[in-house]
């Protein structure tokens, strides 16, 4: 209990701690608050108002909020957009955007006014006497602010006042109704008006002391960090276009239900459509936070975008599933008669909801690059798409075709928002590279929060028995096999700790153990150097535990590394060649260590069809390519890439300080692989497709290792079988490395298809298909 608790607080401190989530619960939050409160509220009206006042009370708001969604002219996402970098023109842009947006409201409800005997007949009585004009004309100015201040808080990084003031406002309501009933027809305006101009006093106070600190702490004038009312324009035009068009999209598909099926099936499709689209307001809120967010830290707005995604998918996606389920019921609790005939409807839309998430997520992310085609096109293309859709799937299936209409053009904008690479979700719009790029990402979070977890538990005994303290201070380290690394604080110096979780990764640091023991034996004045010192190995649950020195340096991670890490890499590692290095004959059983051994490995884990056969031209190609030949055999790393090389700065340039886990050794193997190693690595894109490229411009990579001043060992060895005797071992090393942290199916697809794939029959017989050196 103890341990659930605190997992459930600390959970909860981390989701208090990001802003975007809490920006997205606190709107969340305020939407469901005010949507309980105001079926309340329209409860009590129902029973202490005239049907007639509650009839035309509804009509009157509906009209008021019909003006003032108009009047926000889109600043709701244009101050969610430019608050956070206004700085010291914060109020200004605030007081602004208020004023403006009142005045176009008041405006507009003039013209309404102006009109009323035209479109509104039965609220007449507004315009009885100067002053009605005057309070309603006014009630819609108040709206439009009391609807802009919820984004004006997000983009102020206080969301923790918009389930407070939406939730007072919507408890007032419900207070002041009984005091009002006596006002008839204007009771509702007046018990939804008057709280929300509260609201506005008392928000507006916080805004603007909100305001001056952010002011205060902005070394700019507030002249400096105005917001141009051109920059405005071209970003709230657009977007108050395409906002417009979303509303209207539902409203006039109620009409086309109206039009086609009747006024029983309008009444049908309303609830069901209500109902389910609480799921995509969930969606909307969360972009309204990602957009605040990725404004105030925009070199951070693609891990925003991803956290937006996952934060929405854990939220819609398990309601979706439920609603589906308890859709028959709800509907069965409001009549039989919905039940019978808006189950499937509103099932669709609630299934609808989970592609919506890409779109709602990549209409956000559009907004914050300023890309309003994006925006644009997307809400246009749904509108008439879903306008179309829906008239032709009433005729064809009724108020299902409805569902179906608004499921499918879902999905389809979904899919081209990521075929197209317009999600936000990734760096550069990559298109489908992108979708795989992504996924690819997925394994590697579920690798991070699993290796965290295991830390949590393994750390503080792993220490002790090592002989340290158990308190001493240690912080984890990115691994991509089952070996947590873990880097802690010593009396005298930086220590590495490794901890093995399973067979496989205790038989990598037994491995790595011996091998860098060996290369101290009469190596300590070179080779050494570059190698961490073993300081104490131990059993832990029967797995291995090995503490090291922390060698100096940081590694390169990044690709590809400059031409001086590299250079200086690639003389590192020859110097641990020329020391180990001894000439061979490549007999039988050099050919089992660095060619049948791998391909055995490959064949078990990679059961494609074909892929054995393929696999077996690989194999004779390579012995007989290497087999009876004279070469300079070396200890070789095995994974020598920038991740492993530790690098530090000095006066002459970078200069390689390290040379870490050596759990792929090979100690004969040979030398060239660890430069070509580094080479393909060094390359941006998958292994696979680098691997490709080399094979068919063997030359390119020759000289690359030559510009570097990287010499070849085995010169006469045909570039070719070198580089794939490099990728047998890498993804051999890779399948056998983990059996938690597998590798993905997807790095299976990217790592070892391409390559196995060419010596496929056709293409490895043909001339123009074959490997280069066969033609």
């Amino acid at each position: 209990m103890t341990s659930a608790t605190f997992s459930l607080a600390g959970s909860l401190r981390a989701r208090l701690q990001d802003p975007l989530r809490r920006g997205a619960d606190a709107l969340i939050i305020g939407t469901a608050i005010t949507s309980v409160l105001g079926l309340i509220f329209w409860a009590m009206a129902a029973r202490w108002l005239p049907t007639t006042a509650v009839g035309i009370g509804a009509a009157l708001m509906s009209t008021v909020t019909l003006l003032a969604n108009f009047s926000t002219l889109g600043m709701r996402n244009g101050l969610l957009r430019f608050l956070p970098a206004a700085g010291a023109a914060t109020g200004r842009l605030i007081l602004t955007c208020y004023t403006f947006c009142a005045g176009v409201a008041m405006l507009a409800a003039g013209i309404f006014l102006m009109g009323q005997p035209f479109w509104a007949e039965k609220l007449g009585f507004l315009r009885e006497s100067p002053l009605s004009m005057i309070v309603f004309a006014v009630g819609t100015a108040a709206w439009v602010v009391f609807v802009l201040q919820d984004q004006v808080l997000i983009g102020l990084r206080h969301p923790g006042w918009v389930p407070l003031a939406n939730g007072a406002s919507s408890l007032l309501k419900i207070l002041v109704l009984p005091l009002l009933a006596s006002a008839a027809v204007w009771a509702i305006f007046a018990a939804t008006i008057i709280p929300a101009v509260l609201a506005v006093i008392v928000v507006g106070a916080l805004v603007l002391h909100f305001a001056r600190d952010i002011a205060a702490a902005d070394p700019r004038s507030a002249t400096e960090a105005k917001v141009s009312v051109s920059t405005l324009v071209r970003f709230a035009g657009p977007d108050h276009v395409a906002t417009l068009m979303w509303l209207a999209t539902t409203d006039v598909l109620t009409l086309i239900v109206l039009q086609v099926a009747g006024a029983e099936a309008s009444a049908h499709w309303y609830m069901a459509n209500t109902i389910g689209y609480a799921l995509y307001l969930v969606t909307s809120n969360v972009g309204s936070a990602l957009i605040a967010e990725s404004a105030h830290d925009p070199e951070r707005s693609v891990v925003h975008a991803r956290c937006a995604l996952l934060h929405c998918t854990q939220l819609v996606v398990p309601a979706a599933v439920i609603g589906v389920m308890m859709a028959p019921l709800v509907l069965r609790l409001i009549g039989t008669d919905y039940a019978e005939n808006a189950t499937a409807t509103l099932q669709l839309i609630l299934i609808s909801a989970i592609p919506q998430l890409i779109v709602g997520i990549s209409v956000s992310t559009a907004r914050v690059r300023g890309d309003m085609k994006t925006v644009l096109g997307v809400y246009a293309f749904t509108a008439l798409a879903t306008w179309g859709g829906s008239w032709m799937g009433l005729h064809l299936w009724g108020l299902t075709g409805v569902g179906i209409a608004i499921l499918c053009n879902q999905t389809l904008v979904a899919a081209y928002l990521l075929l197209s690479g317009r999600t936000g979700l990734w760096e550069r719009p990559h298109g489908w590279h992108g979708m795989l790029d992504s996924a690819k990402g997925i394994p590697l979070a579920q690798r991070t929060r699993r290796n965290q977890k295991q830390a949590q538990l393994l750390v503080e005994p792993a220490l002790v028995a090592c002989g340290l303290p158990a308190d001493r201070t240690s912080a984890l380290l990115t691994s991509d096999s089952d070996t947590l690394v873990v880097a802690v604080k010593g009396e005298y110096q930086p220590l590495i700790l490794k901890i093995a979780t399973s067979t496989f990764a205790s038989q990598g640091l037994k491995h790595h153990v011996d091998t860098v023991r060996r290369l101290l034996v009469g190596h300590e004045s070179d080779a050494g150097a570059l190698l961490p010192r073993i300081i104490r190995r131990a059993q832990l649950h029967g797995h291995e535990v090995v503490l090291e020195s922390a060698l100096p340096g940081v590694t390169n991670t990044a690709t590809p590394c400059s031409d001086a890490v590299s250079a200086a890499a690639l003389a590192a590692i020859a110097r641990i060649h020329e020391a180990t290095g001894v000439p061979r004959v490549v007999d039988e059983g050099l050919l089992d260590l660095w060619i049948e051994k791998p391909v055995d490995v490959i064949r078990r884990a990679y059961r494609r069809p074909g892929a054995a056969r393929n696999l077996g031209r690989l194999r004779r190609e390579l012995r007989r390519g290497l087999g009876g030949r004279q070469m300079r055999a070396a200890l070789v790393h095995g994974d020598y890439w920038g991740g492993n090389v530790l690098t530090t700065t000095t006066s002459e340039g970078p200069r390689t300080s390290g040379i870490i886990d050596w759990e792929n050794a090979m100690p004969s193997g040979i030398p060239d692989t660890d430069l070509v190693h580094w080479w393909l690595t060094n390359q941006p894109g998958e292994l696979g497709a680098t691997v490709l490229e080399a094979l068919a411009n063997p030359e390119a990579v020759r000289s690359g290792l030559s510009g570097l001043g990287a010499t070849l060992a085995n010169a006469d060895v045909e570039t070719e079988y070198i580089i794939l005797l490099t990728w047998l071992w890498h993804v051999s090393a890779g399948l056998t490395r983990a059996s938690t942290n597998r590798v993905s199916l997807i790095w299976v697809a990217r790592n070892i298809s391409p390559v196995v794939d060419l010596f496929d029959g056709k293409k490895f017989q043909s001339p123009k298909g074959a490997p280069q050196w066969r033609r």
